[in-house]
């Protein structure tokens, strides 16, 4: 009898979660509007051309650097966008952690503990749509390899990165998916990308919560979860449903602290009606210790300043295929998921 109840207990638990997880007809309906709306406005950046800065700070508690409480780098980032074709130059300076001993407390009897180096990373990304090249050189003079110069042409097509695509311009991961697209579900996505449906994948449960204001803008407030993360979209009604804030919740952290949260402070108008954000923050918090603050506890940020944006640019297409690997650059070239040859650039 006691077997049987329990059985019962969870179909019934069972029952009442995939009940939890159906979306009522008229949500379901309020839904697909917005991603229409949102799918209309992700076409309004066909071509973009941006230079921005990008400062990091890492707080440096949980990485063990003896004497250090954070480590700072800024990037100057150039990208042109037409279509799917994009060239992205990344150069970052500063500090970065070289982790040794793995995460942690130190330990006094680590003869050769984590520390930071300090110099520039060079990343240079260029893609046609069927070809890309990629082009990486690390610059730091008081490392035992002063300069390391790796290069790669691969038949992989990239995704646009996520500050081509304004609507996704809050996000961290660089998943390809525009934002209209993730919104419609895991196998939307993996329909987008020519996969097939995963049906033993846990699918997110995805509605449109309430219309909020946010800095004096009117937002659609929406939430996509799975049982390990909730994440909040907070659309601008009037900068192009672009998002003006994202909040994320970890399983690991609490129902009412963010794991994250990303937020657009200030905007450019690029056309009448037409926006891009011009200042914005990511903010990144150490979920571990939610419990014992009580409050957020920042692990690390990352700046944005938009010092030019311009939009449908005028560019040569040779801007998409050409990149020259300095002499002495490691090139490996890959063809359907292979490596196929390495050189040595003369």
């Amino acid at each position: 009898m006691r077997v049987t109840r329990q059985i019962v207990c969870f179909l019934c638990l069972t029952l009442l979660t995939s009940v939890s997880w159906s979306a009522p007809p008229e949500t379901e309906a309020k839904l697909q509007e917005l991603i229409q709306a949102l799918q209309k406005n992700e076409g309004l950046y066909p071509s973009l051309k941006v230079e921005l800065t990008r400062s990091h700070t890492d707080e440096q508690t949980w990485l063990s650097i003896p004497g250090r409480e954070r480590i700072e780098r800024v990037a100057k980032i150039s990208l042109v966008t037409q279509g799917k074709q994009f060239r992205e130059q990344i150069q970052e300076e500063g500090e970065y952690a070289v982790i040794t001993v793995g995460l942690g407390r130190p330990s006094a009897k680590q003869s050769n503990p984590n520390r930071v180096k300090t110099g520039t990373e060079i990343w240079i990304e260029v893609s046609n749509g069927k070809v890309c090249r990629i082009l990486n050189e690390s610059l730091f003079p008081a490392e035992i390899e002063p300069r390391i110069l790796n290069g790669q042409i691969t038949d992989r097509v990239p995704p646009l990165p996520n500050l081509a695509r304004p609507h996704m311009f809050l996000s961290t991961g660089s998943t390809g998916d525009p934002l209209s697209v993730s919104l419609r579900g895991d196998d939307a996505a993996r329909a987008d990308q020519g996969n097939s449906s995963d049906k033993n994948r846990e699918q997110p449960l995805i509605r449109v919560l309430d219309t909020v204001e946010f800095q004096g803008h009117p937002c659609i407030r929406v939430r996509r979860e799975t049982s390990h993360v909730r994440r909040e979209y907070w659309l601008a009604e009037d900068r192009n449903l672009i998002p003006v804030r994202i909040l994320s919740f970890s399983d690991r952290g609490t129902e009412f602290l963010p794991s994250s949260e990303a937020v657009v402070e200030d905007w450019w108008e690029l056309q009448p009606g037409v926006w891009y954000p011009r200042r914005a923050t990511i903010k990144r918090f150490k979920t571990s210790r939610f419990r014992r603050e009580e409050k957020p506890v920042l692990a690390w940020r990352m700046d944005f300043a938009v010092q030019s944006a311009e939009l449908n640019p005028k560019v040569e297409t040779s801007l998409f295929s050409q990149l020259d690997f300095p002499p002495g650059t490691s090139v490996s070239v890959w063809e359907d998921g292979k490596q196929v040859r390495t050189y040595e650039q003369e």
